[in-house]
């Protein structure tokens, strides 16, 4: 690999639970090194910061790459983040890191430039790209998993919207008068299918006879949606009826979405559509019911194909793509 091709940049992927770091050859989307570490938001921002830039020069040295010839870092981040400012704003999932200034920290130690995007929107330009979307116009992108992001691509771009906040599905209401959200809102579509949508369900029905209470140890709180496909796998008939529920709620918000934007394909990713065999056939069910304005039939509704590997891919093709204004 030629350590001058400027089509190098690096890709950063931050969760509440880990962060990773990859150089990203954004022509092709190979990547060339990765690595992931803890991110322990909770002991502090200057800690964090430090662990981050040791793990970018780490994956620099793996490659062979020095920072000075890269186009430059982008950051896919659990949201919300101020894309305008470069600042982290999730005090929930990343604690201690409200307002932290990570474009500024890193393009200071890199002395390149930098972008943040949400995690969904870096995602949502993976798949576009480099994945199941690739060669659309337009396309929705969803992840399921703790919540519901999403991120729109039109005219081969991504929509972000004023502020760039554009793609916030998961609190799109399919129920005015249902279920408190913690935003303050009611009946948000993430708690009715997000993966503690799908615990709660099971936790509330559970019973002892089910493969559910065997898999968590007859402890009802140690459920997960993780544990629920694990269930369904083995054909447990309450596992099984929560997921396609969580399958029909996903299709109302998809057909909102789709009857609004009408796009080509919806990719459908996080951790929750590992169970996409119990989920997608009731998702079509609703689409077929509710998706007036487009034929469901006619637009591909399928998953992700870059896995863990979409955030770092997608946040490398970001600051690519707006460097030369084509994002």
């Amino acid at each position: 690999m030629d350590a001058q091709k400027p089509s190098v940049a690096i890709g950063v992927d931050i969760g509440g639970t880990n962060m990773s770091a990859a150089v990203v050859d954004t022509q092709t989307g190979h990547i060339l090194s990765r690595e992931t570490i803890e991110t322990l938001a909770s002991q502090g921002p200057e800690d964090g910061m430090r662990r981050l830039c040791d793990l970018i020069r780490h994956v620099l040295s793996q490659a062979r790459i020095e920072a000075k010839t890269i186009i430059g870092i982008g950051i896919g981040c659990t949201g919300p983040v101020d894309t305008e400012r470069g600042l982290m704003q999730n005090p929930f999932t990343l604690p201690t890191w409200d307002d932290l200034p990570i474009v500024e920290v890193l393009a200071q130690a890199f002395q390149v430039p930098v972008l943040l995007l949400n995690d969904a929107h870096a995602a949502a330009l993976a798949e576009h790209q480099k994945g199941a979307g690739r060669g659309t116009q337009s396309m929705v992108y969803i992840t399921v998993s703790t919540g519901i992001g999403g991120g729109i691509i039109f005219n081969q771009r991504l929509y972000r919207g004023k502020a760039l906040m554009a793609g916030e599905v998961g609190h799109q209401s399919i129920d005015y008068q249902g279920k408190l959200c913690y935003c303050g809102g009611h009946g948000c579509w993430e708690m009715y299918a997000a993966g503690p949508a799908i615990a709660i369900m099971a936790q509330e029905r559970v019973s002892e006879s089910s493969q559910i209470w065997t898999l968590a140890h007859g402890q009802p709180e140690k459920i997960t949606a993780k544990l629920v496909g694990e269930a369904a796998q083995q054909a447990d008939t309450l596992a099984l009826g929560i997921l396609r529920e969580a399958g029909l709620y996903l299709g109302k918000g998809i057909a909102n979405l789709i009857n609004i934007l009408a796009p080509e394909i919806v990719v459908m990713g996080g951790g929750v559509m590992q169970s996409q065999k119990f989920i997608l056939p009731a998702v079509h069910v609703t689409l077929k019911q509710q998706s007036f304005m487009v034929a469901a039939d006619d637009i591909k509704i399928v998953t992700a194909e870059l896995g863990l590997n979409a955030g770092v891919v997608g946040a490398a093709v970001g600051i690519t793509r707006f460097l030369a204004n084509t994002l």
